[in-house]
């Protein structure tokens, strides 16, 4: 109960906390648009950017996101971003030891989380852009073999596999951002976006022999009740990034 506390009270503040960062960074945006409406003269030319940007961008602890964009016409920009997932994992480990026997446990676990993106902006007004991404995450397949290793009368080995897939994951971001050109060839900028990422299809199939076991192992019954298929659902998404780079 307490435990259930504690994550209630750290998901409140972590909305308070994403809450103050979007009014601050509305704030800022809208009072940067102003002041630059207000300081613009009516016969300035409008702002010739190079056609290629180039630029790299990160997101808290996430890993650096490469995005390259073409410009259509002046203001228009189209493109991709990619950022690498994480590596393939193959373990193996021992589980529990007694007297009658130990586990050993072969763990392995396909590379996934690999984001790609088809991006769109538009500035609307100076360096100021209107932003809509659609993009992709790769699922992965993980597969965990024990071998119950038991030493009665003789040595008696049993295996059980249990075999996850996850699916592609594919997501929508509407943001505002910041983007400008530095001595010619040199670019700063920062976005914040907001959308959706789609839960995953979630299948997990075992493999055993059911005589073996006299009925379904332990394993099958603790994974029904601590479900994980939660973690896979449809959830918003909130990005706030900061990225420099080059054009030309």
């Amino acid at each position: 109960m307490r435990n259930n506390l504690k994550i209630l009270k750290r998901q409140y503040k972590m909305k308070k906390i994403l809450k103050t960062i979007i009014l601050l960074t509305s704030l800022l945006i809208i009072s940067s648009i102003d002041i630059y409406a207000q300081s613009k003269p009516e016969s300035e030319e409008p702002i010739n950017r190079k056609k290629i940007h180039l630029y790299f961008g990160t997101f808290l602890y996430s890993k650096v996101t490469a995005n390259f964009l073409y410009g259509v016409t002046n203001n228009l920009y189209l493109g991709v971003s990619f950022r690498p997932g994480e590596k393939a994992e193959n373990n193996e480990f021992l589980g529990s030891i007694n007297s009658r026997g130990f586990e050993f446990y072969d763990y392995k676990k396909s590379n996934f989380n690999n984001f790609f993106n088809l991006k769109s902006q538009y500035f609307f007004l100076g360096n100021f852009y209107t932003s809509l991404d659609l993009g992709m995450r790769t699922g992965f397949e993980e597969k965990i073999t024990k071998y119950t290793i038991a030493q009665v009368n003789s040595l008696e080995i049993l295996p059980f596999t249990k075999t996850t897939f996850v699916s592609d994951r594919y997501s929508m971001l509407l943001g505002i951002g910041y983007r400008k050109e530095f001595f010619e060839h040199f670019l700063l900028g920062s976005e914040i976006q907001y959308g959706i990422l789609s839960g995953a299809k979630v299948n997990k199939h075992y493999n055993f022999n059911p005589t073996a076991y006299n009925g379904l192992p332990n394993d099958i019954i603790l994974d029904q009740l601590l479900n994980d298929s939660n973690d896979y659902k449809t959830r918003r998404l909130m990005i706030i990034s900061i990225y420099a780079g080059i054009a030309f």
